[in-house]
């Protein structure tokens, strides 16, 4: 539920006092902010182990720490030798254009021969190389970390960090009559923890908080139906939407928090894999999308789940799709974010355009959406386009919105014609030089099915129509075939 109306006032609609908020921050009150900056950097920034915790791999991991540690240092310390004989010769806005690691190169490339040598150019290079790969290999993880004592906590008059006013202590909030906090110092390896996260983790975790079990089913329903039994999943509050199916939603929260083997024999035991299987085993999931004449009459929106609903993909699913269709996708998981192409006119509403965005290579760029670098004020506008989610803040769900945009970028952006290109290559490659083979298997993998003679018609007269109508080669009839094709709603909705 959403408490943050109450850091200024008492919740208008729902039942938080302004009291609630603070007791409610009082819990994370003790949190280090993250980049606090100092000699001891390293440690403020908590960089620890995820696992093992304890024993002889501990050692192990300690001395992989070490060596990077050494490795980075003395990287670095042949990047700023470089950069310590660069920036005294800066000019105007080039002490502007440098704050940006990325424009450092182009900066250096015009102090050859000058300051530079072309062999100390070519290191100064390869050493910022070396260092952004070293960034994304380091042994260890970003954790949060703790001042030893909480800093106090007060209630602020309408929100104001000048106007303090009652001093609070960590508490839960009052409308759900819990009980009091049982906090305890807890011993961690750099020291002690107040033991505050701790008691809130454990509220929520425990068995006799029947809400965590509530909201937990309600996101996986949600994700399994592309909308909740509560369509709000971030707030059960009076803001939010009623249960379509209250009964359901208790049953599903009950049997997910009861003990496997209990009394009713048929608890879940806060297993998610098991949830996901009474789900999508259920005769609801396993619904048609396809309508019927009474049921879309009573129910047009399908509040109550008689058919599985027809959805769009999401913005990354679209991108993917399109590169796993052209056989153009690169599968390779992990390592570093990557940097797509963005136009040039996107780039040009950036202060400085181009700042804080890479360059991948073209193998780089043909990885899977999820790992796009995220920079809020330069969004990829494909992803942008079918509605990416807000970078600002968390994203409770995903609304897909139909604009004219979504056709038109599809039609005409560089990247999808150069996608339309690259399948075509593809085809000719696996299918050979008949043109009604090219179309079938193109269809083959955009629908995931076999198409039909009269769909494979239509593509060939389509072709033909380019060549004699618009004066097209083969390879460009092809290539046109293909973006439509990538348009097609079949490969753009799931049915």
């Amino acid at each position: 539920m959403t408490v943050g109306c109450a850091r200024c006032h008492d919740h208008k609609i729902d039942p938080i006092p302004a009291k609630d908020y603070y007791q409610f921050l009082a819990f994370f009150n003790g949190v280090n902010r993250y980049g606090i900056r100092g000699e001891d950097t390293v440690e403020r920034w908590s960089l620890r182990p995820i696992e093992p915790t304890e024993g002889p791999g501990q050692d192990r991991y300690k001395g992989e720490v070490e060596e990077y540690r050494t490795r980075i240092a003395g990287v670095m310390s042949r990047i700023e030798a470089v950069e310590k004989r660069i920036v005294p010769d800066l000019k105007g806005v080039e002490n502007d254009e440098w704050r940006a690691e990325n424009r450092r190169e182009s900066l250096a490339r015009k102090r050859v021969p000058a300051i530079l040598s072309e062999n100390e150019f070519r290191e100064y290079v390869r050493s910022m190389r070396e260092r952004d790969g070293l960034r994304f290999r380091a042994p260890m993880a970003l954790c949060v970390t703790e001042t030893p004592k909480p800093r106090s906590t007060f209630i602020l008059a309408r929100g104001n960090p000048h106007s303090e006013t009652e001093e609070v202590e960590p508490a839960f909030p009052s409308v759900l009559a819990p009980p009091k906090p049982q906090i305890q110092p807890v011993a961690i390896a750099n020291g002690q923890s107040s033991g505050r996260r701790t008691a809130f983790a454990q509220w929520v975790a425990s068995p006799q908080n029947p809400l965590t079990a509530r909201v937990m089913v309600n996101r996986v329903w949600h994700y399994h139906f592309g909308r909740g039994i509560v369509k709000t999943p971030s707030d059960f509050g009076f803001q939010g939407s009623k249960p379509t199916h209250p009964e359901l939603l208790d049953y599903l929260a009950d049997r997910f928090s009861s003990p496997e083997g209990g009394a009713k024999g048929d608890g879940l035991g806060w297993s998610m894999k098991k949830l996901h299987r009474l789900i999508m085993l259920s005769s609801t999931y396993q619904m048609s999308s396809r309508a019927n004449p009474v049921a879309l009459k009573s129910d047009p929106e399908n509040e109550y789940f008689w058919r599985f609903d027809m959805r769009r993909l999401l913005a990354e699913e679209v991108r993917d799709s399109i590169l796993a269709a052209t056989g153009s996708l690169n599968p390779k998981p992990g390592g570093p974010s990557i940097y797509p192409d963005i136009p040039r006119e996107v780039l040009a509403g950036q202060s400085m355009p181009g700042a804080g965005w890479g360059k991948s290579s073209p193998e780089e760029q043909r990885r899977r959406s999820v790992y796009i670098f995220v920079k809020r004020s330069l969004a990829s506008p494909l992803l942008a386009s079918f509605d990416g989610p807000e970078t600002d803040f968390t994203c409770a769900a995903r609304f897909a919105t139909t604009q004219p945009t979504q056709a038109l970028g599809l039609l005409n952006s560089d990247w999808t014609n150069e996608q339309a290109r690259v399948f075509a290559e593809f085809l000719k490659k696996n299918a050979g030089a008949d043109p009604a083979a090219q179309v079938k298997l193109a269809l083959q993998r955009v629908t995931q099915r076999d198409p039909s003679p009269g769909e494979i018609q239509r593509g060939i007269k389509l072709m033909e129509r380019m060549r004699q109508e618009e004066k097209m080669t083969d390879d460009q009839a092809l290539a046109t075939f293909c973006l439509v094709a990538l348009n097609l709603n079949e490969f753009l909705y799931l049915d």
